[in-house]
């Protein structure tokens, strides 16, 4: 069993702490790899109870065991590999073969207990098991279902499998725009997953919220194609409306030079974020050393500025290479001008900003390796969330949720015999 857990970075034991927002909410997850199973990660950190229905005959969701990414292992010392823990922990895992009518019947009585019923199963398999919207409201009219796809539960690719890279980076457009002329540039793993699952995690909580104000339940749909369409609004609003694609940016010609990528001194990259310039055009002349730039006519508007955007770049990559990165982070702050540091993951690891703003926590396994885990990304003052568990291991808590709904010993052997749970 996974040892509840302290935070480094709080006084009080977690078991101690303030509940949850969404204490006393009960979800069945049918979810694997991470779309999902992010966001109902997010929702158990906000104080959900979060049952992970697994099928123990196919080994439980593929991210379970470690995969190197990139070439890169998770630490080793981990039973369960450190990624399925990121992704599902404080849940309970059920393990059932949903293939028997028993184990259906199993996880139809915990939906009609259930609050909430998510997945991500792709949607022929969905209607397969029956486990469709119209079949599980009628077992539960309460239940607020979420189904999250690849592509949309409509049209002519609504059963077409889509991992993120497929349906979120390479269809939306995002890929064509970020990527050179001559190779298209592949994604982080997980990215895009990992920015959708809040926003199913949100509208978890808003249809809770709305059934709770009016007593109506309700199924919610979202998509990973829609989300990066969504995400990429400037460049498909342009193609909706204006028939163009908007260029791919070059930093070497950029229309706005304010808003632009330089190097430092010490090979860093610094990144000005300026897109009103005319608000920032005086200080930001102050820090640049170029004071006689203010009233220069040549820049004394915005459009003047981005008629000599290729003067003010070739110019400013010669200033910006005389000072470090860490200068010219000060010379931001002491002129109020937007500038980021390009950094790398090993520096975000060990950025202060991260850590006075509770990131990340370290974490205990039951055989005292030590991990670190970043936090889900909302900050409650009152109902803070908390890691509490690590990810269970496969069916670790079949025995003790199905005795919790009615099931005896008696019950639990003779499934265990006929291969229906584990």
């Amino acid at each position: 069993m996974a040892r509840w857990l302290r935070n480094k970075f709080q006084s009080k034991e977690v078991g101690q702490l303030t509940k949850g927002a969404l204490e006393g909410v009960k979800i069945i997850e049918m979810g694997h790899f991470l779309l999902v199973p992010t966001a109902t990660m997010m929702l158990a950190d906000w104080g959900a109870d979060v049952i992970k229905i697994e099928n123990f005959k196919m080994g439980g969701d593929a991210v379970r065991f470690p995969v190197p990414i990139e070439g890169v292992m998770p630490p080793p010392e981990l039973k369960i590999s450190m990624w399925f823990h990121y992704f599902n922990r404080n849940k309970k895992s059920i393990g059932i073969d949903l293939k028997s009518e028993k184990g259906k019947e199993i996880l139809f009585k915990l939906i009609k207990e259930a609050d909430v019923f998510a997945t991500n199963f792709d949607a022929g398999a969905i209607e397969k098991q029956g486990l469709d919207y119209e079949t599980l409201k009628k077992i539960n009219p309460k239940l607020i279902y979420c189904q999250a796809t690849g592509y949309g539960t409509k049209g002519p690719d609504k059963y077409k499998p889509g991992f993120d890279y497929a349906a979120w980076w390479a269809r939306s457009g995002m890929m064509d725009r970020i990527s050179t002329d001559e190779d298209p540039r592949p994604q982080r793993a997980g990215m895009g997953d990992n920015q959708v699952a809040p926003c199913i995690a949100g509208a978890i909580s808003a249809a809770l919220y709305a059934r709770e104000k009016t007593g109506v339940a309700q199924k919610v749909e979202v998509n990973l194609y829609h989300f990066a369409v969504f995400g990429a609004a400037f460049d498909v609003g342009a193609a909706l409306n204006v028939g163009v694609n908007i260029p791919k940016t070059d930093r070497t010609r950029v229309t706005n030079a304010l808003w632009n990528v330089y190097k430092t001194k010490d090979d860093r990259w610094i990144m000005f974020v300026m897109p009103q310039t005319d608000l920032f055009w005086d200080r930001f002349c102050r820090a640049v050393n170029k004071p006689e730039w203010e009233h220069d006519e040549r820049f004394d508007s915005h459009m003047k500025r981005v008629e000599q955007n290729m003067f003010l770049i070739s110019a400013l990559d010669e200033i910006v290479a005389t000072k470090t990165a860490v200068e010219w982070d000060g010379i931001a702050t002491e002129f109020d001008i937007v500038l980021g540091r390009v950094q790398t993951p090993l520096e975000v690891a060990n950025d202060p900003q991260a850590y006075e703003n509770g990131f990340f926590e370290e974490v205990e396994a039951d055989d005292g390796y030590k991990f670190k885990m970043i936090h889900s990304p909302v900050t409650f003052s009152e109902t803070p969330g908390t890691i509490r568990t690590l990810a269970p291991e496969l069916g670790q808590d079949t025995e003790t949720v199905l005795m919790d709904h009615g099931y005896s010993w008696d019950d639990l052997s003779a499934m265990k015999e006929q291969g229906v749970i584990i």
